[in-house]
């Protein structure tokens, strides 16, 4: 059993240090065939938003050897929408549902969290900061703590994780994941006939094995700080000696993402390998 809200009153414990991360299955309704989601330790839906986006322009994703460069734009159907639709899957889903949240101010934020703490199925909050602005994203997780009356994590960006992290705990957070996924751009190439150099260029974050080396970087950083609270690594992991890795380094969790897009069947995998490593230093 694994505590992914130490210090919280009420505590997360989870099963298995292996969460599938937010955007890889929408809102509930969107699994990749094959996820077996019954094996995850928690899963991430959403991001929520109180209005809805339309997202990015396309195009929004370009491929290089391993990795893509991805910009959703953050698109989402609104809190309202979500809610009525998909909120009823939660229960049924297998395990526990975090649900990760994406506003830029206190106040946006707080009227989102009072919809949503009545949630049924709904087990801790991920906080996502649309903000450069230290001060009030601690102003966000104090908000999503007072109303929630859940555990929060915070999805820190990794260029400012070991500065953010402490004063965020310090703030309330009972998770802190590691983190956001580095900026990147990559041209999509000209198409055939077309003049070279217009080939469209796609900024967005960056995903697949290339992130897995900056993120564990950053966790092992956070990691010798002794925060009081839990570390869930999330980026490029694509194998089981990278996830072994992770948890080596001081997380008590990780978060799988596109990696699922790629092969669902990897979660089964790595659940069952992590359990083989645990009985076998038992």
């Amino acid at each position: 059993m694994i505590e992914l809200a130490p210090g919280h009153k009420q505590g997360f414990v989870v099963k298995l240090p292996v969460v599938v991360a937010g955007g890889i299955v929408g809102y509930g309704e969107a699994a990749p065939r094959g996820l077996a989601l019954e094996k995850a330790g928690a899963v991430v839906v959403g991001p929520l938003m109180a209005q809805s986006r339309n997202g990015a322009n396309l195009p929004r994703i370009a491929e290089t050897m391993g990795g893509l460069v991805l910009e959703t734009g953050l698109q989402n159907r609104g809190l309202s929408s979500a809610l009525g639709k998909f909120a009823r899957l939660w229960p049924r889903l297998g395990c526990p549902v975090v649900a990760q949240v994406a506003e830029a101010e206190p106040r946006g934020l707080a009227r989102v969290i009072e919809r949503l703490a009545g949630a049924p199925g709904l087990a801790c909050i991920e906080l996502l900061p649309l903000t450069t602005e230290l001060e009030t994203a601690q102003q966000m997780v104090r908000a999503a703590a007072r109303i929630a009356d859940l555990p929060v994590w915070v999805k820190l960006a990794l260029s400012t994780a070991v500065v953010w992290g402490p004063a965020l705990v310090q703030a309330g957070a009972s998770g802190l994941v590691v983190g956001q996924p580095p900026v990147g751009a990559l041209s999509r190439g000209a198409a055939p006939g077309q003049v070279r150099g217009t080939g469209a260029l796609v900024r967005g974050g960056l995903y697949g094995p290339l992130a897995f080396a900056p993120m564990l970087d950053r966790l092992a950083a956070l990691a010798e700080l002794h925060l009081p609270c839990a570390l869930i690594a999330c980026g490029g992991i694509h194998s089981v000696e990278q996830a072994r890795q992770a948890l080596a380094v001081g997380a008590q969790a990780v978060q799988l993402d596109t990696a699922l897009w790629v092969e669902p069947a990897l979660l089964g995998w790595l659940v069952d390998e992590l359990a083989a490593d645990e009985q076998a230093s038992g």
